[in-house]
């Protein structure tokens, strides 16, 4: 099964997200800081069945507009036959009140489903968006988000793991993650930031050495194998994982 997973970084990007969607036609597409508004209009040009989960309100962010929205992650996939998510970290409840800006109300979700291949076999996916830290840097709040989201994992069986974890390879809380399950993305990677259009900027990746920010991840446990994998710039201010998904 072909497999694909992007922050697609909100709404800026959706004419080449879009784009390359159609071109590879994966089976399973799995993205990170969608807008709640915008969940009907990529339903509507994928064409295909989604699991979505709303995180937290946008309270500060480089793009006004969005502040005070509901972002969130979400999993679009053929023959999807369950699905769920599982707040992990944080006051998921919220969410439910009105948005106020002086409340962080930060919270962190799972999202799985279950997908039937060709072949009658099922597959499970998840994906996540690991709390954003200064830097990279592994504090003990990511951590603690981390021990939760393996609370839940565990409950979960065999998987496949992908999303923005919001930490390099290389640090504590991405190599927990390596220790516990197979790390996917080939070490010839070394960011899977997008240069050219995150806004950090070029020069900071030389001067801050941002090119070693490889802060997304497709991990696997032991029943999954995941293949030809490649990592793709140009779309969005992460770039996207592909890759080949069997069991």
């Amino acid at each position: 099964m072909k497999l694909i997973s992007i922050n697609i970084e909100k709404d800026r990007h959706f004419k080449e997200i879009l784009e390359f969607y159609k071109k590879e036609k994966p089976d399973v597409f799995c993205v990170q800081e969608l807008l709640e508004k915008d969940l009907p209009l990529l339903k509507k040009e994928l064409d295909i069945e989604c699991a979505f989960q709303a995180c937290r309100y946008e309270i500060k962010s480089p793009y006004p507009y969005s502040i005070g929205l509901k972002q969130g992650i979400a999993i679009f996939a053929k023959n999807i036959i369950d699905s769920g998510y599982i707040f992990y970290n944080g006051n998921p409840e919220e969410l439910e009140k009105e948005f106020d800006p002086t409340n962080k109300n930060d919270s962190e979700a799972l999202v799985w489903v279950d997908v039937k291949n060709i072949d009658e076999k099922i597959y499970r996916y998840v994906t996540v968006h690991l709390p954003v830290t200064f830097k990279g840097e592994s504090t003990p709040y990511q951590l603690e988000a981390l021990n939760g989201l393996f609370k839940q994992l565990d409950t979960l069986g065999e998987f496949i793991l992908c999303g923005d974890m919001n930490t390099p390879r290389g640090k504590e809380t991405f190599n927990r993650l390596a220790k516990k399950y197979k790390d996917n993305i080939p070490l010839e990677y070394k960011t899977s930031l997008d240069k050219n259009i995150h806004k950090i900027g070029l020069e900071k990746f030389i001067t801050e050495g941002i090119q070693y920010y490889m802060v997304d991840g497709l991990f696997t446990t032991k029943s999954y194998q995941a293949s030809e994998v490649k990592l793709i710039d140009g779309l969005s201010d992460h770039m996207a994982i592909i890759a080949e998904i069997s069991k």
